[in-house]
């Protein structure tokens, strides 16, 4: 009993470790920018008038999938494009450390 106690107790210590390691992956060739949300699907980022591509995320800095109407305007973000031209993916940067640092600066 004790030996089967222990061993769940272990397993639990290792799983919450690991759930806490978790990394965002975003690509290295990521443009950034500013994100300002207009009347969807339109947003704007550094100026620039973007579709949103239908199934879009953006994620937050815990990253957490949020909707378009709750990122204040002007926010740091990493993006990426689909074949179209439309955004595909966006990440909110400005709550990450060194995430802003990371890949070629644009």
């Amino acid at each position: 009993m004790f030996a089967r106690l222990l061993t769940l107790l272990v397993a639990l210590l290792v799983a919450g470790g690991v759930a806490a390691q978790a990394v965002r992956k975003i690509p290295a060739d990521a443009p950034k920018g500013r994100l300002t949300a207009r009347q969807l699907p339109l947003v704007t980022i550094d100026g620039k008038e973007f579709r949103l591509a239908p199934g879009a995320r953006i994620f937050n800095a815990n990253n957490l999938s949020v909707t378009p109407n709750l990122v204040p305007a002007g926010t740091p973000v990493r993006y990426e494009l689909d074949a179209q031209g439309m955004i595909r993916t966006v990440w909110i940067v400005d709550a990450v450390p060194g995430v802003e640092r990371s890949g070629p600066q644009r």
